[in-house]
C-alpha cells in the first residue's frame, strides 16, 4: 500500500465535501474533517521561519499550524502540539505538515492522510513540491449547478460564482496536466453520483486503496435530493437543477462567462461565451458575497455559538484570502 497523502481539490459547490465524506470512512485513510484552507498561506509564508533544520523554527512552525482553527478543531478543540520527538526528524515544512497530519490520522487509527480543500486547486503544484508523495483528485461539475447551489444556500450571486468556477477548473487542469496520471485524478460529480461504485473504485485504484463498500456513503449535511437513497445516507444523483433554477435570461448571463468551458467539457450550452468579470465587478462580489454569508452563518449556529466560530472562520478566511487569486 502507497503511504501517498490525497488531496481532494475543485471549485466550491461541486461535491469535495461529499467525497470526502465518503473516502475518509476507508479503514485506511484519515480525512480532516473540515477545509484546512491555510496550508498554502504557510507555504507562502515558510521563509518566515527561517531554517527548519533548527530546532526552535520547527517548533514555532508547529505550534502555529497547530493553534490554526482547522487542526485546532481536528484536534478536540485544543491547540495541535507535537512533541520534540516526533519533529525531531523534520527538515521542511513538508516534513512538519506531514506529521502533523500523521498525528491525527493515527489518533483515529488510520495509517493514511488526505485533505479538502477546494482552493488548494490554486496550489496544487507549490503542494506537490512540499509534500513530494502527495496525489490531488480534481471533482468537476457543472459550473451552472455549482452556482444555483451557492445561490440557493446562501444567496451569492450567481455570475462571481461561475466566474470563480471557470478560473478554479481551468488552473487546475493546467496544473494536473502537470503533475500527470500517477499523481492527477479528475472526476466529473455526474458521473460520481449516477455510478459510485464504479467512481470509487476507480477513484481508490489511483489512491492505491483497497476499495471497501463503506466508500459508498456520506453523511452530507447538505445532499438535498428528495429520495430513500439520500435519507440513507448514499451518494445519490443530484444534477441539472440549473435548468429550472435560472431562467432563460439568466442562464445566458452564465453561459456568456463560461459556456465555452462548459461546452469544452462536454456540458450542452446555448451560448459559447468566454466573457471576464472586471476587477470591480470581482471585488464588488467577493464583498457582496461575504457580506450575505453573515446572516445565513448566524441562523446555522445560533447567535451565541456563532460569534466565536465566525471569529475563528474570519482568522482562517484572512490567510486563505492572501494567497487567493479567484
Amino acid at each position: 500500500m502507497s503511504d501517498a497523502s490525497i488531496f481532494i481539490v475543485g471549485m466550491n459547490g461541486s461535491g469535495t465535501t461529499m467525497l470526502a465524506d465518503s473516502l475518509g470512512r476507508h479503514p485506511s485513510l484519515y480525512m480532516l474533517p473540515i477545509e484546512s484552507k491555510v496550508l498554502p498561506y504557510f507555504i507562502a509564508e515558510a521563509h518566515r521561519f527561517g531554517d527548519l533544520t533548527r530546532p526552535v523554527n520547527r517548533r514555532r512552525l508547529a505550534d502555529e499550524i497547530g493553534r490554526a482553527m482547522p487542526y485546532w478543531h481536528a484536534n478536540g478543540k485544543t491547540p495541535l502540539v507535537l512533541s520534540d520527538e516526533a519533529l525531531a526528524d523534520c527538515r521542511t515544512l513538508g516534513d512538519v505538515v506531514c506529521r502533523i497530519y500523521q498525528h491525527l490520522a493515527a489518533a483515529h487509527g488510520k495509517p493514511r492522510w488526505g485533505d479538502k480543500s477546494p482552493m488548494n486547486i490554486q496550489h496544487m503544484s507549490a503542494i506537490a513540491r512540499h509534500v513530494p508523495h502527495s496525489k490531488f483528485v480534481h471533482i468537476i461539475r457543472d459550473g451552472r449547478d455549482a452556482a444555483q447551489s451557492f445561490h440557493r444556500r446562501w444567496r451569492f450571486e450567481p455570475r462571481h460564482t461561475i466566474w470563480r468556477w471557470k478560473q478554479a477548473v481551468s488552473d487546475g487542469r493546467r496544473q494536473g496536466s502537470a503533475l500527470g496520471a500517477e499523481r492527477y485524478l479528475e472526476v466529473r460529480y455526474e458521473s460520481l453520483t449516477r455510478q459510485p461504485e464504479a467512481e470509487m473504485s476507480r477513484i481508490c485504484r489511483f489512491a492505491d486503496l483497497e476499495f471497501d463498500p463503506v466508500v459508498l456513503e456520506s453523511s452530507m449535511r447538505f445532499m438535498d435530493a428528495p429520495s430513500v437513497a439520500a435519507g440513507a445516507g448514499r451518494i445519490v444523483e443530484n444534477s441539472e437543477k440549473w435548468r429550472t433554477y435560472f431562467s432563460t435570461r439568466e442562464l445566458a448571463a452564465l453561459e456568456s462567462i463560461a459556456g465555452k468551458l462548459l461546452a469544452d467539457l462536454g456540458y450542452p450550452v446555448d451560448t459559447v461565451g468566454d466573457r471576464d468579470l472586471s476587477p470591480r465587478q470581482r471585488r464588488y462580489f467577493r464583498v457582496r458575497d461575504a457580506v450575505v454569508r453573515t446572516p445565513s452563518f448566524l441562523r446555522e449556529y445560533g447567535v451565541l455559538r456563532a460569534i466565536p466560530r465566525y471569529v475563528r472562520y474570519i482568522s482562517a478566511a484572512r490567510k486563505q484570502w492572501s494567497v487567493s487569486r479567484y
